[in-house]
């Protein structure tokens, strides 16, 4: 089986789709399919195929970047050129980032297209023109969802988002590679991994330093790591010495793999404190629990249906930094149970979230939607 798969960006760009994207090729590409990946890359100024683990990755040249969204208006073109070249027995095209998806799916003719949609909710803080944009989106991305023979959501609340395609949405949640051992040892402060530009502001990285502001009154002051990097770094940077917190908060920059990884294995606690309900299953949610590191998450969007309050993690009530920090005070003071709650998370990923059980799932959903050409 020939697999396309379409993603308005891809590694080495960091990011929760582009990781769910990268690992899903490389397992494909594994289990024996051959696989082709295009994307939109800003670097490139005309189209290209490159190679990446072993697969080729054809990289579109981006016009215009809105609201983090890739828009070129000569990629149907491309993508009809390309489906053509290629011939795949079928296409994964990956949303909600608007406009790639879209044009795949006007220019695959008569190839099966299978939609993985990755957010809870396409509706992001702003004001009246990006509530129009929204709106008018989600009116394209209707025609896009009716023509797709399949629906992958990455999590049930997701699929419990899209109530009008059910019958056709199949739950392939998002992964990781793989899960370390059980800890021998707690960890050590707290730590917020996220992407620093100022469209990801929703994440709540100014709630938690309000947050921090408060504990920071305690006799034992808690640090907190903060890993990722963007054009709002500087803000956050400055926010943090006018806060008085430049002692406790440490910047770490962007990292990824077993960088990223020993951070958060050092760490008491993940915070995920999700300011609006976008996050569909972030991946990082379960990079820290496949490290053993307890996490501490807003109950808004999917989180509350992703970790058990008192089982994997705690929930806090969202958009209230001092509820955060309440919790956090409790959490760090109870080490034991931080340990306990992190080494629940890593065997509930052992079981549930790996990619090899993930790709084994896709791959069967793809294989029954290819026919002879």
């Amino acid at each position: 089986m020939k697999v396309l798969i379409a993603t308005p960006y891809f590694w080495p760009r960091i990011g929760g789709m582009e990781n769910y994207a990268r690992f899903l090729a490389r397992g494909l590409t594994e289990a024996g399919c051959e696989v082709v990946v295009v994307c939109g890359d800003p670097t490139v100024r005309h189209p290209v195929r490159t190679e990446a683990d072993d697969y080729p990755v054809w990289r579109l040249p981006v016009w215009k970047v809105v609201s983090n969204t890739p828009v070129n208006p000569a990629w149907y073109w491309w993508l009809r050129r390309i489906i053509r070249r290629e011939r795949p027995d079928v296409i994964n095209a990956h949303t909600p980032v608007p406009f790639m998806v879209d044009m795949v799916s006007l220019a695959s003719g008569r190839w099966p297209v299978v939609v993985t949609y990755h957010a809870a909710t396409l509706f992001k803080p702003g004001g009246l023109m990006m509530r129009l944009i929204t709106r008018g989106y989600l009116a394209v991305q209707w025609l896009t969802m009716a023509k797709a023979h399949t629906i992958i959501a990455v999590s049930p609340y997701v699929r419990e988002q899209l109530p009008r395609w059910q019958r056709k949405t199949i739950v392939v949640a998002n992964a990781v590679p793989e899960v370390a051992g059980a800890r021998t040892e707690p960890g050590k402060g707290l730590i917020f991994v996220n992407n620093l530009e100022p469209t990801h502001r929703w994440k709540g990285l100014d709630l938690l330093l309000d947050a921090m502001t408060m504990l920071k009154r305690d006799s034992e002051p808690v640090t907190l790591t903060v890993v990722g990097d963007g054009a709002d770094r500087s803000r956050y940077e400055q926010r943090v010495r006018d806060l008085g917190l430049a002692d406790v908060v440490r910047f770490a920059g962007s990292l990824a793999g077993a960088e990223r990884d020993a951070l958060l294995r050092q760490a008491a606690a993940f915070v995920l404190c999700s300011t609006t309900a976008n996050d569909a299953f972030p991946t990082v949610l379960l990079e820290a629990w496949a490290q053993g590191t307890a996490v501490v998450a807003a109950a808004i969007g999917s989180l509350p249906s992703l970790v058990d309050d008192g089982v994997t993690g705690l929930l806090v009530t969202p958009n209230d930094a001092g509820a955060l920090a309440r919790c956090l005070r409790g959490a760090v003071a109870d080490p034991a149970r931080l340990a306990a709650l992190g080494e629940a998370g890593r065997q509930l990923v052992a079981r549930e979230y790996t990619w090899p059980r993930q790709v084994e799932r896709t791959r069967a959903l793809l294989e029954a939607l290819t026919e002879p050409r």
